[in-house]
């Protein structure tokens, strides 16, 4: 069984802003009493471009027709990322439109990677699917750098017997001076070849800096799998210390 530690980073209340969402650029003087550029200025590196990429995606259709996916984000960009949203649309084989979804997470952290499991679509079984990601011009913001905020252990699969799955374990905050009313974990359905067939997301209640609870993922229309994976990531901050 795979377990994988999510890789923490703020939620939208708790990027820790440093400043003003960035990108004005500087303006120049010309003439005399114009200021220098200094070398070092000249030489530096420029800034990473702001951007999402999804490093992994997948998808599944059940017998009612709507769609199970997972999806792996990444920030590639040097400034923290509000609110992003992952549209979910479905499209025939003529490739005509047959669903279109969103679903807007927290925030991500410079070179922070998420992950999303859920349900898309209208009961219109599409033959593609396709995922796009956006951040608002005004929500992209200065913050602090990516941490390991949890740690996930004894994730299990818990068969109903009547089409449902509960993915359970335990989670536990690596924070010392932030509470957690909630944090957000997703479970990430992969095949015997690797790749992502589904995935579902549960909360954690009441987590406070420090502690240990449990959690419980419900999986319905679950596809065949043979393996899975349970992501963390922040969702809404009770209290900082």
């Amino acid at each position: 069984m795979k377990k994988i530690v999510a890789m923490g980073a703020a939620a939208a209340l708790a990027l820790t802003l440093a400043g003003c969402s960035g990108g004005t650029a500087d303006q120049q003087q010309s003439g005399e009493g114009a200021p220098s550029v200094s070398q070092d200025a000249e030489n530096a590196a420029p800034a990473k471009e702001n951007k999402l990429t999804v490093t992994d995606s997948g998808w599944s259709v059940d017998d009612q027709g709507y769609v199970h996916y997972g999806i792996i984000i990444k920030n590639e960009g040097s400034q923290g990322a509000l609110f992003p949203t992952i549209k979910v649309t479905g499209k025939d084989e003529g490739g005509n439109v047959v669903s279109s979804d969103q679903q807007t997470l927290m925030s991500l952290r410079p070179d922070q990677e998420v992950a999303w499991g859920g349900q898309a679509g209208n009961g219109t079984a599409p033959a593609t699917v396709e995922f796009e990601l956006s951040v608002g011009s005004n929500s992209w913001q200065d913050s602090d750098a990516n941490i390991d905020m949890f740690k996930i252990d004894g994730v299990s699969a818990q068969d109903s017997g009547y089409g449902t799955v509960n993915f359970v374990g335990e989670i536990t905050s690596l924070l010392t001076d932030t509470d957690m009313d909630q944090v957000a974990v997703s479970i990430i359905l992969r095949n015997g070849d690797g790749a992502i067939v589904g995935g579902y997301t549960g909360f954690a209640d009441n987590l406070a800096a420090g502690a240990t609870t449990s959690f419980d993922v419900l999986g319905y229309g679950v596809p065949e799998y043979v393996d899975f994976e349970a992501w963390a990531q922040p969702w809404m901050v009770a209290s900082q210390k």
